[in-house]
């Protein structure tokens, strides 16, 4: 071997770290295969229960309602990703439409920015104190789901608000383009601008590792602060985009509106072959996680159970891929 020359070695470095990406790549196809044959099965269980469901309508008004859900998955994944959870997206969400629709008479369309600017900065925050007092994500972000849920009704009187002013953004968000929804529109944008995120950048190649071993990545040089800071930041900006959605569908703010997204939102994630341990996952297998979510949503009405079955169904689900995914030699003793 220490004869070979150095084109021959050169030669031999190329096969290998090619053998190794098609090793990757294999192994990504398989992670998100399950995920989509399950949304395969259950699409078409709901649609041989209500065939109405296959036109254009119908998948127009599921894509819709499936929008802001997505948006919440995705941000829920970037976290998840790192091995943390936030608790606090839903709530964000209603935050973020609630206080649209208090800046949007005084700044206009700058509130647009203002409201992804503050999310950003509590997301930022969040990722910060979780980092730095050593405290478990879900303590840091359960807190803020309470103090960001009395803030919103505080500034709301605990009442549902309309959008006083006209904004084209907001109407953007609940309109419709060729036919095609402009939520739908936002979360492929979102998607693609996420996925060359983790695809291409050296944060994103920073996030699969810290969720793979902090220690190591640590070790490795990287700074997990600002991978956690910055996590935590694309989370809250997520769910405030999937907010100001909400607004553009209802056209009214309320402190509650996005509550029930949570556990959708989580189920979307794990369900679609994202690791709770982190280090594993992707935003394609939260998009498809996602709408798996979403179809149970409506599935659950579309066959007549009583809604109050989603959470059944969401809270079983949940504890099943966990089970599944979870890393247990990672997180050691479970508590």
């Amino acid at each position: 071997m220490s004869g070979d020359s150095p084109e021959i070695r050169a030669g031999q470095v190329g096969e290998q770290n090619a053998s190794i990406r098609r090793i990757e790549i294999a192994r990504q196809l398989r992670s998100i295969a399950v995920p989509a044959i399950a949304l395969a099965g259950l699409f078409s269980t709901i649609a041989w229960v209500q065939p109405k469901l296959l036109s254009l309508r119908a998948l127009a008004g599921l894509t819709t309602d499936a929008a802001p859900l997505l948006m919440l998955v995705m941000g829920s994944a970037v976290v998840i990703l790192l091995g943390g959870i936030d608790l606090s997206v839903a709530t964000m969400a209603s935050f973020a439409a609630v206080a649209f629709v208090m800046f949007n008479p005084a700044l206009g369309e700058f509130a647009f920015v203002a409201v992804l600017g503050l999310a950003g900065l509590v997301g930022a925050l969040q990722g910060y104190v979780h980092h730095r007092a050593q405290i478990p994500s879900f303590v840091v972000s359960f807190g803020s789901l309470g103090m960001l849920y009395g803030i919103t009704h505080f500034i709301s009187n605990a009442t549902a608000a309309p959008l006083s002013q006209p904004s084209a953004i907001i109407s953007f968000f609940g309109s419709r383009t060729g036919g095609l929804p402009n939520g739908v529109i936002v979360v492929v944008i979102s998607a693609a601008i996420l996925g060359a995120l983790f695809r291409f950048t050296r944060l994103g190649r920073e996030i699969f590792a810290v969720g793979a071993s902090e220690r190591a990545a640590l070790l490795s040089g990287v700074k997990t602060l600002r991978v956690k800071v910055l996590a935590f930041a694309i989370s809250a900006i997520c769910a405030s985009v999937a907010g100001l959605l909400l607004l553009g569908q209802t056209g009214y703010s309320s402190p509650a509106m996005a509550n029930n997204y949570l556990l959708p939102a989580i189920v979307g994630v794990v369900v679609g072959g994202t690791a709770i341990s982190g280090g594993i996952g992707g935003i394609a297998c939260a998009l498809v996680g996602g709408l798996i979510a979403g179809l149970v949503r409506i599935g659950t009405v579309i066959v007549g159970l009583n809604p109050a079955y989603q959470n059944i169904v969401f809270g079983v689900v949940i504890v099943i891929a966990v089970a599944i995914t979870i890393d247990r030699e990672k997180i050691g003793i479970i508590k």
